[in-house]
């Protein structure tokens, strides 16, 4: 049984990863894996079955095939670390909460930073030749650049406040 405030915090996760296009279920994942003991060997079985008892009528599927797209999105994003091989098997555990939130920042700078560069290189081939393309891509190119700045802010803003409170912040 999952008491109600746990069943918010589970939820709450899953909205947020929702409004973001990323499965609600991942966020689920997450919150499992912060929440329950670290000492625990979670598989995607195990990660499964728990989801499952928590919310058999659940808005998500709990399935081990479901466990496994969203684990390879949590992946992804860094909210998870892996363990093991294909031949002992893997198991799951959470990214530090502290690192967590790390990682994900320097995944959006770093994808951001992608489109970016393919941006600017798309720019330096337009030239003349279609000044509404170029228009467009001059606007797309410092709006990506002010996002970016902003996030190396929020990211060297939360190090220095982990910093201050003596977690770790991903370094």
């Amino acid at each position: 049984m999952i008491s109600l405030l746990r069943q918010k915090f589970f939820d709450i996760f899953a909205s947020y990863y929702e409004e973001y296009g990323i499965p609600g279920l991942c966020g689920w994942i997450d919150t499992l894996l912060l929440l329950e003991p670290n000492d625990q060997q979670w598989t995607q079985k195990t990660i499964s079955k728990r989801l499952t008892d928590f919310f058999p009528n659940g808005k998500y599927p709990t399935s081990v095939s479901s466990i496994n797209r969203a684990i390879k999105i949590n992946e992804k994003y860094g909210t998870i670390l892996k363990e093991g091989t294909h031949k002992t098997g893997y198991t799951y555990k959470a990214t530090p909460g502290t690192e967590m939130i790390a990682k994900i920042f320097e995944g959006f700078i770093e994808k951001t930073n992608i489109c970016l560069n393919d941006l600017q290189q798309l720019l330096s081939e337009c030239r003349e030749t279609d000044p509404i393309l170029k228009s467009v891509l001059e606007e797309q190119i410092l709006g990506y650049e002010a996002y970016v700045q902003l996030l190396e802010y929020a990211l060297n803003f939360f190090k220095e406040e982990f910093s201050k409170m003596g977690l770790t912040g991903g370094e």
